[in-house]
């Protein structure tokens, strides 16, 4: 909900601080105006619960007010009669000028549509006749209307109802219930007729700390509400229009009350008001500060509403600063008026990130006066939700740390002070990267305070290298970069021969699970098997270290990480056995991660299971594991919905979509077919190719082949070259160079469509196409790296040249359909693939002797 609403503005009114002007509509028209303001605080109620704050709040707003040039008058803590001489004076006051501001801290409740303002000496029996005590606030409005160009209330009056529940008001329409909490819409804020002699009016602005209808809070005792503060803290902004910096002040009270309170504002307004000063200049540190947490405060009120919904969850889950979160979100640098995609789960990872640096940060080592300054300076900018400007201060206090570093090397003294002070720079440099999303310079930095502190403090050196580690992950995890990838195992490697590994649990084995997480994803970008029997080794090592009686959960998370490779291994090397030790290792894993006490490990967990039954499916007993395999992964469907994580709920669904079409592929019809297909084009409405990349192309990969076998039972005329398109995109993203297996597979499927449009239209220009394909794909795939996708494109390959053969009577083709075939019934005995091959091979080796004897 915004808590601005703009009109048309048609001119400009300017009060300038010491002088009150106004620019009508012309830059010569300018004259001498005139400001009276009046300051309410009621905190010392007699008989209605007390309020510590408005007497703070009055005092800083009259001081503020009168630093901006307005005639300022105060009523602290004012009776009835106090309130009604002082109120009347101001109408008075305002007959003589130009603007008009009344700022009223205190009690305030709502019956039977009106406002009322509650001085100090208000009770019960107020409300059988408000005439005596309760000021309507639309009457005040109105008789200042009467008496002045532009009307202006901030009403910080919206706490809860300070009389007896369910008491009601002597309205003069009759008897009124009092609202529990906070004031509504003022009628006086609605365009009034002018009074006969009335001054033309430019229009008013009520203020409420408080939507209509909700309590507004009072703040920590000794200081200011919230409302109050955010005043303060804009009302005097330069070269801001009052519009925004009521917008502002909104957000400010939205963002430090954590999206419990926000400021609600009406406004008439026919000319542009401005108060206050010159714009500030933006050269100094402080006020670049301030500058940028206007600016943030001005985007979050531009934020669609499911945006703002979204940053709230995310800060409520990981109770993180909203404001921070919000400038995490600027450093997306992404459209907000897109849908979330996976936007909430990066947020929701910086969330994390940011709530670990929160409880980390120290400055105690610190002593230098320009470090000192400058993280300060940076302090201020994170805290304020500029992290983009906090990131420069970073960087300068690195910056003013490698010039000590150099110092350093000439004077001794006090050195490990002083390099463990470098460190803590140069670490929270790497900290508010990460908030940036920048890994690359997070990873340097950390490298910078391991090597500050590596001689004087080994066991912070070594969590420093582990940091970098993780960082090089991330770039390579998240930006495609295979190199980082490889540079975070060599980091992860020498950790463990630190003499500070010690701080972590099982020690080295504890840097195992970091450093198995990164060589399995190398592992899954690389053509071979080195990587990840690597990380198979790495993992078992761990086991022997971490139990489920000592650490269950480290138990469990080295589990389900050495399934992952098992997996990984299956899909490379061949055989169920790969995938039967992975389906052992969930299961295990399940022990500790059950649905009751961590649903999301559990579907996680669901959605792995499923993934291996798919992967036995195809080595036997098909029928049974298509069926358990998407069994399981509607049950992890159950805890990963689309509303609560599309990210997961996407990945479960595609592997689902994979099982029905494999089901689909043995069963008669197109039900499971069409399914799959339906599915995948789901999981595309979440995985854009702008927010999810490489995972929009494989869905895409993906949706080609079930179009392929959509199109082989001839229910879909043009479902061929639906899949030829869809693997052309696929290849859009997945480039040989960047993932040189993964682009062979979508080559190899390519082929295969081409050979089932050359079975189609008996076409031989399509199965020479096809050959060209499974050539190309060959170049990449090996028999010592891939046996089973190279067997089986060897095996696509000999029926391609059989059809060409034996259309034209080509004996070479015949020949080397022969050999292809053999070599595929080799590879496939080799590696013990699946039961009922061979069959398939001796009617393909016959078929081919028999055209090679007609060719003769």
């Amino acid at each position: 909900m915004a808590a601005w609403y703009r009109f048309a503005f048609c001119a400009v009114l300017l009060l300038a601080q010491g002088l009150v002007s106004a620019w009508p509509a012309r830059a010569d028209d300018a004259r001498p105006l005139r400001g009276v303001a009046l300051v309410i605080g009621e905190s010392r109620y007699l008989s209605l619960p007390a309020l510590p704050n408005p007497a703070n709040d009055a005092r800083a707003v009259a001081q503020l007010l009168n630093s901006l040039g307005f005639e300022v008058s105060s009523i602290p803590d004012g009776d009835g009669a106090r309130l009604a001489r002082g109120l009347k004076h101001f109408v008075e006051d305002a007959a003589g000028a130009d603007v008009a501001l009344l700022y009223y801290s205190g009690h305030g409740i709502e019956a039977g549509g009106e406002n009322y303002l509650v001085p100090v000496d208000a009770d019960a029996s107020s409300l059988s006749d408000p005439a005596n005590r309760l000021v309507p606030v639309s009457a005040l409005l109105a008789q200042l209307k009467a008496a002045v160009p532009v009307a202006i209330m901030l009403l910080d009056a919206c706490r809860s109802n300070p009389f007896p529940a369910g008491a009601t008001l002597a309205a003069p329409s009759g008897p009124a219930p009092v609202a529990a909490a906070g004031l509504d819409l003022a009628r006086g804020a609605a365009p009034l007729a002018d009074a006969s002699g009335a001054p033309q009016s430019l229009g008013e602005v009520i203020g409420f700390a408080a939507e209509p209808g909700h309590a507004a809070l009072d703040g920590e005792p000794g200081g200011n509400s919230p409302y109050a503060a955010a005043l303060l803290k804009h009302l005097a902004a330069g070269g801001f229009a009052f519009g925004d910096v009521m917008t502002m002040v909104a957000e400010e009270v939205y963002v430090k009350t954590g999206g419990r309170q926000l400021p609600w504002t009406n406004a008439s307004l026919r000319r542009l008001l401005y108060f206050g000063q010159a714009p500030e200049e933006t050269g100094g540190d402080e006020a670049s500060i301030r500058s940028a947490r206007r600016q943030l405060l001005l985007t979050i009120a531009a934020t669609p509403a499911q945006q703002r919904s979204m940053v709230e969850t995310v800060a409520a889950q990981n109770e993180v600063p909203l404001d921070q979160l919000y400038g995490m979100l600027g450093a997306l640098q992404v459209d907000t008026s897109a849908g979330p995609s996976d936007l909430q789960a990066q947020l929701a990872a910086g969330a994390q990130k940011l709530r670990e640096i929160l409880a980390r940060h120290d400055t105690e080592t610190r002593q230098d006066p320009e470090l000192i300054r400058l993280s300060g300076l940076a302090d201020r900018a994170q805290s304020e939700g500029a992290v983009q400007l906090a990131l420069t201060f970073r960087a300068k206090a690195s910056a003013r740390a490698e010039e000590i570093d150099r110092q350093l090397d000439e004077a001794e003294a006090n050195i490990r002070q002083r390099r463990l002070e470098l460190a803590g720079t140069f670490a929270d440099h790497a900290r508010t990267a990460i908030l940036n999303f920048d890994y690359r310079t997070a990873a340097q930095r950390y490298e910078d305070a391991f090597r500050q502190a590596e001689r004087w403090d080994p066991k912070t050196a070594f969590i420093y290298k582990i940091f970098e580690g993780d960082a090089l992950t991330d770039q390579g995890m998240i930006k495609g970069e295979n190199a980082a990838l490889s540079q975070a195992v060599d980091v992860y490697e020498a950790a463990k021969l630190l003499p500070g590994v010690t701080v972590f649990t099982g020690g080295p084995a504890g840097v195992a699970i970091n450093e198995g997480i990164t060589l399995t994803a190398l592992a899954a970008r690389e053509n071979g098997t080195a990587r990840v029997e690597q990380a198979i080794k790495v993992y078992e090592d761990a086991l022997k270290i971490f139990n489920r009686k000592r650490t269950p959960e480290l138990w469990a998370t080295v589990l389900i990480n050495l399934g992952n490779a098992y997996d990984l291994m299956g899909q490379r090397a061949g055989g169920a056995a790969y995938y039967s030790r992975a389906m052992d290792a969930y299961r295990q894993a399940t022990k500790v991660y059950t649905k009751k006490t961590s649903p999301d490990e559990w579907a996680g967990l669901q959605n792995n299971i499923g993934n291996e039954f798919t992967a036995l499916g195809d080595a036997g007993d098909a029928r049974k594991n298509y069926t358990a395999a998407i069994d399981a992964f509607q049950g992890a469907l159950t805890v990963w919905t689309r509303a609560k994580v599309p990210v997961q709920w996407a990945m479960a669904m595609a592997n689902m979509a994979v099982a029905l079409q494999k089901l689909g592929e043995i069963e008669d019809g197109t039900e499971k077919l069409e399914a799959s297909r339906a599915a995948f084009q789901d999981v595309l409405q979440v995985r854009t190719r702008e927010t999810q990349p490489v995972d929009w192309a494989n869905t895409q990969s993906n949706l080609g082949a079930v179009l392929l076998s959509l199109g082989q039972r001839g229910k879909c005329p043009d479902c061929f070259d639906q899949a030829l398109a869809a693997f052309d995109r696929a290849h859009e993203v997945i480039t040989r160079k960047q993932d040189p297996f993964t682009w062979a597979t979508i080559t190899y499927n390519q082929g295969r469509a081409y050979r089932f449009m050359g079975d189609a239209e008996n076409s031989l220009p399509r199965y020479r196409k096809a050959l060209e394909q499974m050539d190309l794909a060959l170049t990449e795939l090996t028999r010592d790296k891939s046996p089973i996708i190279w067997g089986k494109t060897h095996s696509v390959r000999g029926e391609i040249l059989l059809a060409i053969g034996t259309r034209t009577h080509d004996k070479a083709s015949l020949l080397a359909a022969r050999d292809a075939f053999i070599t595929a019934r080799d590879i496939f005995r080799e590696q013990h693939y699946s039961t009922g091959f061979e069959g398939f091979y001796e009617k393909e080796l016959r078929l081919v002797a028999e055209q090679i004897a007609q060719a003769k």
